[in-house]
C-alpha cells in the first residue's frame, strides 16, 4: 500500500483519556469508550458518518492504489473523482436504508431515524454501516418481537428488491443489508452490513451483539476489500440494566488488493480477560506505518457500530417477551368479587428460554382501589403482596407488575372488579336439553326456566360451586332431582360439573329412581347478562 496523509483526525478519535489512578487500564478504555459512544449519540449521524469517512476515505484510496484501481480507472485523478461519487451514493442508499429499515419488518412502526437531512457531501461503505448498524438492529429487534407475538419461533423475510433480509430464531435475530453502486469512471462498490443479537440474556446475564462489514471495489483488474467484524460482550445486573463498567470487545479488521497486498489488526477491550489494545498480525510488504493507524482506527469505529447495535437491542430484553412473569392470587375470583375482598398475590417470574427463576426483584403498581401492599416498592422474587379489593360496589382496579433481573423484564397485570359478575352457561349433553341460560350473580341463588318443561335453582355456597335441584313436569309425569356443582378453570371459561345422587321419576301412580351420575356445563362470561339467551 502506498503511504498519504490525514492521520489527524484518526488521533482524535482513537486517542484515549490517560488512565486515573484509581482505575485500572482496562477500566478506563472501557470508560473512554462509554464516553465515545456517547459523544457520537450527541452529535447525531451525519456527523458521525463524516467522521469515520474522514479516516475511510483516505484508507480506501490507499487500497486503490495498492489494488491496481487507480491505473484501471486512467489515473489518480479520475479514480478519486470516481470513489467520491461513489461515497455520495453510498450516502443517499444509506440514507434511504435509515427511512426504510424501521418500517421494513414492523407493521406496527412508525418510521424515521438514521442519517439527518445533511447536504450530500459522501460517506464511505465503512461509516454508512456504522452510523445504520442501530437501525438496521432496531428492525431485526421489531421483527423478532412481533415473531414472538405471533408465535412463529423461526423464519426469514427479505424485502422486495432483495437489499434487505431478516432472519430470527427463538432467542437471536440478524438482519443483513446491502447496497451497491457503479459509477461512470468503471469504479464498482459494494457494501454488505450485517448485525447478529441475542434477544434474551443467558442465567449469567450475558447478552451480545456480533457487527460485520465488508466493503468491496473494484474495476477493470484492480479490486479491494475492507472487512470490519466486531463483537461485543456485556451483562446484565439484576434490576436488567447493562453493567456500564463490564465489557468484552473483540474487533477484526482486514484490508486487502487483488495483488496481493494485505493489512490484518485486531483490538481487544476485555475486562473478562484484562485485555486492551491493538494488534498487527500481519502486513505486506510496502504497506505504510499510516495504513496501519488507519486499520486500527476502523476498528476503534467497529467497536463503536457494536455498541450502537447493541444499545438497539436493549428493547428485546425489555419488552418482556424473555421472562414470563405468572402471578396467581389466592382467593383465585377478582371479577365480580365482593367488596374489601382480601387477596394473597403470588409473583413469580421464570425464565422462558429454560424455566428457571430469574431471582431480582418485582414491582407491583396499582391503578384503583383500594389497598395494596408493598406498594411501588421493588420486592426480591419470588414476591408475595397482599391487597383489599374494593370497598364499594361496580368498582375496578388493575395491578401492573414488572419483574427485573439479569435474565430480563418480565410483565403482567391482574384486574380486580366488584362489579356484577354474569356468565351464559351451555348444559353439554343434558338428555338433549341443552338450553343456555344467565347466571348473573354468583353469590345468589337463581332460578331458571329451560327446555319448556325444567325448573333449575342453582344456590351458591361458595365461589367455587353450590347445591342444585330441577323439577321436570311435562308429559303425564315429573322427574326430580337434586345434588351438587362445582366449578374449575379460569375465570372466563369455567367448567361445571354437576353430581346427582338420585334422581326419581314419577308417572301413573309409580316411581322410578336412577343411579348416580354425572353431568356437566360450559360457565362463559358475558357483559350483557340477564340480555336473553
Amino acid at each position: 500500500m502506498h503511504k498519504f496523509k490525514g492521520i489527524t483526525v484518526l488521533a482524535a478519535i482513537v486517542t484515549m483519556a490517560a488512565c486515573t489512578s484509581s482505575k485500572s487500564p482496562v477500566s478506563a478504555g472501557v470508560a473512554q469508550a462509554n464516553a465515545e459512544f456517547a459523544r457520537w449519540q450527541k452529535q447525531g449521524a451525519d456527523a458521525t458518518a463524516r467522521e469515520i469517512t474522514k479516516i475511510e476515505y483516505p484508507a480506501a484510496r490507499s487500497l486503490m492504489k495498492a489494488g491496481g484501481l487507480d491505473a484501471a480507472l486512467g489515473g489518480e485523478a479520475k479514480a478519486d473523482a470516481a470513489l467520491q461519487g461513489l461515497f455520495v451514493l453510498y450516502e443517499q442508499k444509506s440514507r434511504a436504508f435509515a427511512a426504510e429499515l424501521p418500517t421494513l419488518f414492523d407493521k406496527r412502526s412508525g418510521g424515521g431515524g438514521g442519517l439527518g437531512s445533511g447536504g450530500y457531501a459522501g460517506v464511505g461503505g465503512m461509516a454508512a454501516s456504522s452510523v445504520t448498524a442501530g437501525i438496521q438492529n432496531a428492525a431485526g429487534e421489531q421483527a423478532w418481537e412481533q415473531a414472538q407475538e405471533d408465535g412463529k419461533t423461526s423464519g426469514s423475510y427479505t424485502n422486495s428488491d432483495g437489499t434487505a433480509k431478516v432472519d430470527w430464531t427463538e432467542n437471536s435475530y440478524t438482519t443483513t443489508t446491502t447496497f451497491e453502486g457503479n459509477m461512470p469512471e468503471g469504479l464498482k462498490g459494494k457494501v454488505v452490513t450485517k448485525v447478529k443479537s441475542i434477544a434474551c440474556p443467558d442465567a449469567q446475564g450475558k447478552i451480545e451483539v456480533e457487527f460485520e462489514s465488508t466493503s468491496d471495489l473494484s474495476g477493470g483488474d484492480g479490486s479491494a476489500q475492507t472487512k470490519v467484524t466486531s463483537k461485543l460482550v456485556k451483562h446484565l445486573d439484576d434490576d436488567a440494566n447493562l453493567i456500564d463498567d463490564d465489557m468484552d470487545s473483540d474487533v477484526h479488521v482486514e484490508q486487502t488488493t487483488g495483488s496481493g497486498s494485505h493489512v490484518d489488526v485486531s483490538d481487544a477491550l476485555s475486562t473478562t480477560r484484562g485485555e486492551m489494545g491493538a494488534k498487527v498480525n500481519g502486513r505486506s510488504h510496502g504497506t505504510s506505518d499510516e495504513d496501519v493507524q488507519l486499520a486500527k482506527g476502523l476498528a476503534t469505529v467497529g467497536r463503536m457500530a457494536a455498541m450502537s447495535a447493541l444499545d438497539a437491542a436493549k428493547k428485546a430484553w425489555e419488552s418482556g417477551r424473555c421472562v414470563k412473569l405468572d402471578v396467581r392470587s389466592d382467593p383465585a375470583k377478582r371479577t365480580g368479587a365482593k367488596p374489601n375482598t382480601a387477596y394473597t398475590l403470588f409473583a413469580e417470574p421464570r425464565a422462558k428460554s429454560d424455566g428457571a427463576p430469574t431471582r431480582g426483584t418485582v414491582k407491583a403498581t396499582l391503578s384503583g382501589e383500594h389497598m395494596l401492599n408493598p406498594r411501588d416498592k421493588k420486592v426480591p422474587a419470588d414476591a408475595q403482596f397482599d391487597y383489599q379489593n374494593p370497598e364499594k360496589k361496580d368498582q375496578s382496579a388493575t395491578i401492573d407488575f414488572e419483574a427485573r433481573s439479569k435474565r430480563g423484564v418480565g410483565k403482567a397485570s391482574l384486574q380486580f372488579d366488584t362489579k356484577k359478575g354474569g356468565y351464559r352457561v351451555t348444559p353439554i349433553g343434558n338428555g338433549g336439553c341443552n338450553e343456555s341460560y344467565d347466571v348473573c350473580d354468583l353469590d345468589k341463588p337463581v332460578t331458571v326456566h329451560v327446555c319448556k318443561y325444567i325448573t333449575l335453582t342453582q344456590t351458591p355456597t361458595s365461589d367455587k360451586g353450590g347445591t342444585y335441584s330441577m323439577h321436570f313436569a311435562g308429559g303425564g309425569g315429573t322427574v326430580d332431582a337434586s345434588g351438587t356443582y362445582t366449578l374449575s378453570g379460569p375465570e372466563e371459561k369455567m367448567t361445571a360439573t354437576y353430581t346427582t345422587p338420585s334422581a326419581c321419576g314419577h308417572a301413573g301412580g309409580r316411581t322410578v329412581c336412577t343411579p348416580a351420575r354425572t353431568g356437566t356445563a360450559i360457565w362463559t362470561k358475558v357483559d350483557d347478562c340477564g340480555a336473553g339467551k
